[in-house]
């Protein structure tokens, strides 16, 4: 890639994700690396959001760049390889999370709230502190789709079109999970509040 700028015709700019993803079908190592460098992030934190542990985040990044090189025969450039790597990140993270069901007997989802926002006076902190932790142990009873949508639209900050996409199926079922998770969290809290 030795082009000056100022040559005739063509400068090269920055592949598209989506062109390197076509070349990494064609066994085009160096593409899927670069590929991996930009979306690594990305799909930590996507990771992380349903997980809550760095290190079940970590695993998970990998399995899922691992899986995405397995499937890259499916994927079209059709759609953008940003999206279509979420989609198999969550479907990842879903695993994890049915494993840690099976193995604990509960959801671990909450991660990005454990450093409660500092507040000027001790005791706001500790309130925060106190309901970040009513909000994360409620959210763990949610069923699991519900749970997932609710991490994927409030605390990763996905749109519902995203959350969708991420999910496999539609705005308003996205919706509807939604209502009902924060229904249930609703009544968790409230009974929560009544108890003490």
């Amino acid at each position: 890639m030795d082009d000056h700028a100022g040559g005739a015709g063509h400068v090269p700019m920055p592949e598209r994700d989506e062109e390197l993803a076509l070349r990494s079908q064609r066994g085009d190592s160096g593409a899927y690396a670069e590929l991996v460098r930009r979306h690594r992030r990305a799909v930590h934190a996507v990771a992380r959001g349903i997980l809550g542990s760095a290190e079940e985040a970590e695993d998970a990044t990998q399995e899922s760049f691992l899986r995405a090189y397995r499937g890259l025969r499916t994927y079209n450039g059709h759609h953008a390889f940003a999206r279509w790597m979420r989609r198999i990140t969550v479907n990842c993270a879903i695993s994890r999370l049915r494993e840690q069901r099976r193995e604990r007997g509960h959801l671990q989802t909450l991660s990005t709230a454990d450093n409660p926002k500092h507040g000027p006076d001790p005791a706001d902190r500790v309130a925060t502190a106190e309901a970040v932790q009513s909000i994360r142990a409620a959210v763990r009873h949610l069923p699991l789709r519900q749970g997932l949508a609710f991490v994927l639209f409030h605390i990763e900050g996905m749109s519902l079109a995203e959350t969708a996409q991420a999910m496999g199926c539609s705005v308003n079922a996205i919706k509807v999970q939604l209502h009902r998770a924060r229904r249930a969290l609703a009544r968790r809290l409230a009974d929560r509040v009544e108890q003490e």
